[in-house]
């Protein structure tokens, strides 16, 4: 005997939990908020997925896909991947001007929920191993290009524009003045002369 079908669209319920989530946090999105939020009662989100922990992973990767994904297809567009990183710099300082701007939920969620549960903390460590390796991909075209200094070291340079991004994210969430902003990227291009 087949259940009743779904009566909504997972993506928008997706959508309307990430960004309870992004603006709050994992602890303090409560249960009556993601209801609110994306119209579902307890037992639909339960029963499509399983808890709130299992709601919050699944949001997790609908963040990757919808906009830190844009971010690495930018890192590795064709042509010049210098002019790809400065895309991204360019990104970078737009959306942290952004008056709704809540950071990025990938960092957010690093320190919230790392040391209470492993799994999620895997699941946030692969999302930033693959931020770290699109900026590796796009500073190995660069340098082989000579877009970059030729002494540039790869791997690391990814590290640091991977923590200036993160540590970015949080900071402006509080620090909102554009010309802190501003600085934060330019140290990130200079980084690359």
């Amino acid at each position: 005997m087949a259940g009743r079908p779904r009566s909504f669209d997972i993506e928008q319920v997706l959508e309307s939990a990430m960004h309870v989530f992004w603006k709050h946090g994992y602890e303090a999105s409560g249960l009556v908020n993601l209801e609110r939020a994306t119209g579902l009662g307890r037992q639909s989100l339960y029963g499509v997925f399983g808890d709130k922990r299992g709601l919050f992973l699944a949001v997790v990767e609908h963040y990757f896909s919808r906009v830190l994904q844009p971010g690495f297809d930018a890192l590795d567009a064709p042509g010049s991947a210098r002019a790809n990183l400065e895309r991204v710099f360019g990104a970078w300082e737009a959306t942290a001007a952004r008056p709704d701007f809540h950071g990025c939920l990938v960092g957010n969620s690093v320190p919230e929920l790392s040391a209470k549960d492993e799994e999620v903390a895997g699941v946030l460590r692969r999302k930033l191993e693959l931020m770290e390796a699109a900026f590796v991909r796009a500073l190995r075209r660069a340098k082989r290009d000579g877009e970059v200094r030729a002494e540039l070291d790869v791997r690391n340079t990814a590290r640091a524009l991977l923590t200036l991004a993160q540590g970015l994210a949080i900071v402006a969430r509080a620090q909102r003045d554009p010309n802190f902003v501003r600085s934060v990227v330019q140290a990130a291009r200079s980084l690359l002369d």
